[in-house]
């Protein structure tokens, strides 16, 4: 995957971060278990069965099976004021899939500086780590187990057409849009107010609606129009404080993206297409809406 300088400037940009007694090459074989770990929760995840494919419970249970004892030991080998941030980022490095390229390190640091607060409680660094471990592996995880619940459905359909060669399968379509990041992210900002990179932003967007449309499944805009205004109503407002609540009502927030998508209509009239298509097509416009909404949000 990475090339060696990727690599080494990874290993590099921490060696000033550890406590006495460790060095570089200590870290270079905690990324090799690293990836033994993925073999193992990999192993695990193609098992597991979350009711309605939930994909928040999944990142959850991951976590705290596979993930939560890491993080203890390799905070032991880095010095107590490390801004967590940089955990956030090396956990997204060492658990990424082993053939993924372009895992730059000052580029990932880009995206979770603003994304990953560091708090204190007067000298005292407060516990953040289950924030760091979700920033740093949830779109690893959700990733992951949507590839487990692909394989899962072209096993069944196989096996419906062994049994069955003249039977027409039509994949079940999801009930809703589950903005799993798009809340958290959000959730993140309400307490920091430090700026969200667009990429973020983008990221959160395209796993709100890919948590819905499936590729090489066809879907009516009127089938779905409503229940995507909705669902990502009620998301971003259950991320939002009970100040902001006051502020931001439901409908407000409704409003402004149901003018996102009359937006989208006046270049976009298809009335079906398939879902890899609607993903790509509209994640630019709500992207465009939350940059705007997050950005104005205490204003």
């Amino acid at each position: 995957g990475s090339n060696f300088t990727e690599v080494y400037n990874t290993l590099l940009h921490f060696s000033d971060k550890f406590v006495k007694g460790k060095e570089l090459i200590d870290l270079a074989l905690e990324w090799v278990r690293a990836q033994k770990i993925r073999l193992e929760y990999k192993k695990y995840l193609i098992r597991a069965q979350y009711p309605n494919n939930n994909l928040s419970l999944a990142v959850d249970d991951c976590i705290f099976r596979f993930f939560l004892e890491y993080d203890n030991y390799i905070r032991q080998l880095l010095k107590k004021n490390i801004r967590e941030h940089n955990l956030s980022a090396l956990y997204e490095i060492f658990f990424s899939p082993y053939e993924s390229k372009n895992l730059n390190i000052n580029d990932i640091l880009e995206r979770h500086i603003n994304n990953v607060p560091t708090h204190f409680h007067g000298i005292e660094k407060i516990d953040t780590n289950i924030i760091i471990l979700r920033s740093g592996l949830s779109i690893i995880i959700v990733k992951d187990y949507e590839n487990v619940l692909f394989a899962r459905k072209e096993e069944e359909i196989k096996k419906k057409l062994k049994f069955k060669k003249t039977a027409t399968y039509k994949p079940e379509l999801e009930t809703r849009f589950n903005g799993l990041l798009l809340e958290r992210m959000i959730k993140t900002y309400c307490i920091s107010k430090k700026k969200i990179a667009d990429k973020e932003i983008e990221n959160a967007v395209a796993q709100f609606l890919s948590s819905y449309f499936k590729f090489g499944t066809l879907y009516n805009f009127d089938d779905f129009k409503d229940l995507l205004i909705q669902n990502m109503t009620e998301d971003i407002f259950s991320a939002l404080t009970e100040k902001l609540k006051q502020k931001k009502s439901l409908d407000n927030i409704g409003n402004l993206i149901l003018n996102s998508i009359v937006a989208f209509r006046k270049v976009n009239k298809r009335g079906k297409l398939d879902g890899l298509a609607w993903k790509k097509d509209l994640t630019p416009f709500l992207k465009t809406f939350a940059v705007k909404f997050i950005s104005n949000l205490f204003s």
